[in-house]
């Protein structure tokens, strides 16, 4: 049972999540190719400048420091933004973790014994087991309470820091045991135990994002909370573990430095929490989460550790060092801002580029259903529409947009929270029925818990509402709200145009204006007039003779394009000619008659449709000087 609560809802969230997920991994790819190319150059450009740099002992040595210092570390750091957070954390978890061991290690605790000669791997698991329960505490903050990840992380930094400073009493612990050197000083054939370590890792973590049910939920929680949540996803539960699993990696990082430094020092991880997140975006990891990948990290962690050695090496002061390598934090952060927008205008094109092709209103509103349902993963929804005469909320029947489908699904009911979102004006958003109370919504499928109402407003006025449900508490929030108008605001003014041309009230104000033509007054006092002039001109035509002058002079240019819409158009010059003669030369109906050969009934049959067609074009004019 449980089974089929989630993979249902599930299924559409993954469809979107294919789609954009292989747009992202291309752009992941294309900045992977950028920092290869920088790490190749570095180390040509270094070579060339240093004989020592080009040695193989002295390579190996490179990645044994990336290794030694941000590599392991830099690896949580990625999970944990690919899943849309931070952990600034990490500097002073492995330096804590660092600590308790090596002080188990030296001291031991209470009646325990120093944990020397193989018990000193009991001390090593206590502070991996600490790291862990670090991590799991931060999340815990984050998701439960809704908390800042950056200044949960930060106050933890700040806080752990101070914490090893009172156990080392600011004084190194050294003289280890030497059963866990190994860490740091052992060999595989050629290869040094911190390289083994960290491929390992990297291997592990790669195969877990890339293959596994966590992975496919890490980029998803990061890349759309909210249709996570609607798709069944625990996301609170997942984020929690990616934090827990860097607080594990920045513990093993501790581990290893302790055992190449033979002592654990308050001082050890600085500045790691600022490159481990560093060599993320480097590797193309978004710091607003859902894109990201860890080859691209240890690209960038290889980097990170190139610069300061290859500068060492050519003796370059120290304060040169920490200048270049800020200027490339701050320049992968300026690439990864680029890269945002780039995913941003290509997911909102994605998401309205078909609303903007016509203004068939079934069309409109499958699209925009359509697309509800593919950035929040939920079909649980309603569209209304705003009767411009009564002021009624009228609910949308919704044509299936998706390929291959055809199917009309209508969602009965007006739910409370509908008629108060169009009256304030303002998202109306009721996370949990159960508390609120049913009588405020009318459930779209009976295990409905939380709902909301967002009014669709154009200057000033409501012209519909999107009622939004799911079956999970909590899970519509403002994020949601600020997705759903960022999806709409596209679509308002040809929606709108095609509500109003669909439900007749453009085209009894369009015959009624034309039957005033000459009457300015008149005009500029009818509702077609607000409709049809923009906002610019709305503001500067303040009388009701100056706009209704306007709206005289925009029916008649209209009319004219009529005639020189297409050469050879011979229905749209019929439509000329019949609005020509009967409302700008005001000639009496039996005079047209005559003149056209056409019978009465004939007429009024012809002017009818004439009077649709100028209404289609005054829209489509109308369409084109809003957008």
């Amino acid at each position: 049972m449980r089974e089929k609560s989630w993979k249902e809802p599930l299924k559409p969230l993954m469809v979107h999540l294919h789609s954009l997920g292989e747009r992202c991994r291309n752009l992941t790819a294309m900045g992977n190719i950028g920092a290869i190319l920088g790490l190749i150059l570095l180390v040509i450009g270094f070579s060339f400048l240093s004989e020592s740099f080009r040695q193989a002992s002295n390579l190996i040595l490179l990645v044994k420091s990336a290794a030694i210092t941000i590599g392991i570390v830099a690896v949580g750091q990625t999970v944990v933004m690919i899943a849309g957070g931070i952990d600034l954390s990490v500097s002073s978890v492995i330096a804590i973790t660092g600590l308790i061991s090596a002080s188990l290690m030296k001291y031991g605790y209470g009646p325990i014994s120093p944990l020397e000669g193989n018990w000193c791997y009991l001390a090593i698991l206590v502070g991996w087991i600490t790291g862990i329960l670090i991590g799991i505490l931060q999340g815990f903050m984050i998701t439960r309470y809704q908390m800042p990840a950056f200044i949960v992380t930060l106050g933890t930094m700040v806080g752990l820091r101070g914490l090893s400073v009172a156990i080392s009493n600011s004084a190194p612990i050294n003289a280890l045991p030497d059963q866990f050197k190994w860490f740091s000083d052992g060999q595989i054939g050629i290869i040094p135990a911190p390289v083994m370590i960290l491929m390992i890792v990297y291997v592990a973590t790669g195969l877990i994002l890339r293959y596994t049910k966590i992975g496919r939920y890490c980029h998803a929680i990061g890349g759309n909370e909210t249709a996570a949540r609607l798709a069944g996803i625990a996301v609170d539960r997942y984020r929690i573990l990616f934090y827990a699993y860097s607080g594990l990696l920045s513990a093993l990082t501790g581990t290893i430095l302790i055992s190449y430094i033979d002592a654990a020092v308050y001082t050890n991880g600085d500045g790691f929490q600022f490159n481990s997140v560093a060599a993320a975006i480097i590797g193309g990891t978004s710091l607003t989460g859902g894109v990201g990948g860890l080859w691209g990290t240890l690209i960038g962690s290889l980097i990170l550790a190139t610069i300061p050695s290859g500068m060492v090496m050519l003796n370059v002061p120290s304060w040169w060092r920490d200048s270049v390598t800020g200027a490339v934090i701050l320049l992968a952060v300026f690439i990864d801002v680029n890269r945002q927008h780039s995913r941003k205008n290509a997911i909102r094109l994605d998401a309205v580029q078909s609303t903007l092709t016509g203004h068939y209103l079934s069309e409109l509103l499958g699209e925009l259903s359509h697309a509800i349902k593919k950035q929040t993963g939920t079909s649980l929804c309603r569209i209304y529409l705003v009767d411009r005469e009564t002021g009624d909320v009228v609910p949308q029947e919704m044509t299936s947009y998706e390929p291959g489908s055809s199917r009309m699904s209508t969602l009965p009911g007006r739910s409370r929270i509908v008629i108060e979102a169009k009256e304030t004006g303002s998202a109306v958003l009721i996370q949990d029925l159960a508390r609120a109370g049913y009588q405020s919504v009318v459930p779209i499928q009976p295990n409905v818990q939380c709902a909301l109402a967002l009014p669709l407003i154009h200057q000033d006025r409501c012209i519909g509402v999107i009622e939004l449900q799911s079956p999970g508490v909590a899970v519509l929030k403002e994020s949601t709200i600020e997705m759903l108008h960022s999806i709409s605001q596209p679509i308002i003014v040809p929606l709108e145009d095609a509500w109003l041309f669909e439900s007749g009230w453009l085209v009894r104000q369009v015959r009624e204006s034309l039957r005033h033509l000459w009457d300015d007054l008149y005009l500029g006092r009818m509702p077609l007039a607000e409709w049809s002039l923009s906002e610019q001109d709305v503001r500067y035509e303040r009388t009701p003779g100056a706009r209704g002058e306007a709206l005289r002079n925009l029916l008649i240019k209209t009319i004219e394009s009529l005639k020189t819409n297409e050469d050879g158009d011979n229905h749209g010059s019929r439509c000329y000619q019949l609005l020509n003669l009967t409302y700008i030369q005001e000639q009496a109906v039996e005079q047209i008659v005559r003149s056209s050969h056409i019978s009465r009934r004939q007429y009024f049959y012809e002017i009818k449709n004439s009077i649709e067609v100028f209404t289609d074009m005054l829209i489509r004019n109308h369409g084109k000087s809003s957008r």
